[in-house]
């Protein structure tokens, strides 16, 4: 119930949080992206007014150019311009109260304070000249900087880059947006806190009942009575567990009375399904289990009686490539097909498994290391001229293997890492070869 309840709160708080950043990063990606390029369009006029930076007043010139530009609304400035023009209702409001308006400079516009956005601005050859107070001027423009720069061309002539890195200063407007923002989802997000306890009360109270009641009939069938009935209730899905779970206890009950009068029947389905655990269901090859069990023995066996044994790991080349160009379907009757070649050339006595994906092992007892490559290569030679093209017309398979037979590795497994490592080798050099030591 406890879990229940923290995770309905957790993905709430998750989702409000969400919502909240989400809105933020759009407003403020909208006003950076307005207020540049209207900074952009400034500075274009500016530079065709004088040609260029050195042939204009420079920085304040450039703030009395805005300030000119941009009379009646707040403007986009640049490192450290400020708004000095008078605002129409400020002139309105003076005449209406028989003063005279303020001189530029003076009036409210003047005490806007931060400006909005503050832009960088750099000549044709990325020295800064308006810094946005992050560079000095003169200082050159950061490659990653210079990445996100719009170009400024007068007549076809490049003169200068605006850069929209800077600071970001919001207006008292957008920080009651904000407010007003965070208020409503503050809300919402309580809405819906309130709504996941109640629903999680109700929910694992429910719950808790049918699950006592499963847990009871569960420990009934552990002290040995297998036919239990829990009460059904409604049709949810906890409903359908109930159903399932009182069918399976009447066909666990059925089953154990038939498995009592046929002792005979249980040891032979116990042998196939034995069966069944030691082989690889899409192959029916071997699967790793069996053959680490084996090849352990085998490895015994050969050391013992000083007789010769061959490891030899195989991996199909460029499976992926396979699955992603012809279909999972297509590499799966590729591994069939690899499986049943390799099966249906080894004798009574060899060992071969799918020890994973796309590798393939075997175990050669009483074969010394020139045998053992010779029928690695007679494999790898008959996997590379199936008929592919009847599974797919552009369809190539070929496989790199790895043999080592000296069994002073001291261990089968330690004798397949240096296998393994001659497949390394073998994929290094080419692929669709195999690769051996001599000890």
């Amino acid at each position: 119930m406890l879990a229940l309840l923290l995770t309905g709160l957790a993905a709430v708080a998750m989702v409000g949080g969400l919502a909240y950043v989400g809105m933020t990063k759009k407003v403020d990606g909208l006003r950076r992206e307005r207020a540049a390029e209207q900074f952009h369009e400034a500075v274009t006029a500016y530079m065709q007014k004088y040609g260029d930076w050195q042939a204009s007043p420079g920085k304040d010139g450039f703030d009395q150019f805005m300030a000119e530009r941009q009379v009646g609304s707040r403007p986009v400035l640049s490192d450290g311009a400020q708004d000095e023009q008078r605002r129409p209702e400020d002139e309105r409001r003076a005449r209406e109260e028989g003063r005279r308006p303020p001189p530029p400079g003076q009036g409210p516009a003047r005490r806007l304070g931060e400006p909005p956005f503050r832009f960088i601005l750099a000549d044709q050859d990325y020295r800064v000249l308006l810094g946005a107070g992050v560079y000095e001027h003169g200082e050159p423009l950061p490659e990653a900087a210079r990445k996100d720069a719009r170009v400024v061309k007068v007549n076809g002539r490049i003169v200068g880059y605006v850069s929209p890195e800077g600071v970001i200063t919001p207006s008292k407007q957008e920080l009651q947006y904000l407010a007003a923002m965070r208020e409503a989802l503050w809300y919402g997000v309580s809405g819906a806190a309130l709504l996941a306890v109640v629903l999680g009360v109700l929910l694992s109270r429910s719950l808790g009942r049918t699950l006592s009641h499963l847990t009871g009939a569960v420990r009934a069938m552990h002290g040995g009575s297998l036919l239990q009935r829990v009460p059904v209730e409604g049709k949810d899905e906890v409903a359908e567990l109930a159903v399932a779970f009182n069918a399976m206890s009447e066909q666990l009950a059925r089953t154990h009375e038939e498995l009592q009068e046929s002792h005979q029947t249980i040891l032979v389905q116990a042998e196939q399904m034995r069966e069944l655990s030691v082989r690889d269901a899409l192959t029916k090859l071997h699967n790793r289990r069996h053959f680490d069990e084996q090849a352990n023995t085998l490895f015994s066996h050969a050391v013992r009686h000083k007789r010769p044994l061959a490891m030899v790991i195989g991996d199909i080349d460029h499976f992926k490539r396979i699955n992603d160009t012809f279909s999972h379907a297509t590499g799966d009757v590729v591994l069939r097909q690899v499986g049943e070649i390799l099966r249906s050339h080894m004798r009574l006595s060899d060992l071969v498994a799918r020890y994973g994906g796309e590798e393939f092992v075997i175990a050669f007892p009483e074969t010394e290391l020139p045998q053992a490559a010779a029928l690695c290569d007679k494999l790898r030679n008959l996997i590379e001229s199936f008929p592919w093209h009847q599974v797919h017309p552009e369809l190539k398979v070929t496989m790199s293997m790895g043999v080592y037979a000296d069994v002073a590795a001291g261990t089968a497994e330690a004798m397949l890492q240096k296998a393994d490592a001659l497949l390394y080798r073998a994929k290094e050099t080419g692929r669709n070869r195999v690769c051996f030591a001599v000890a």
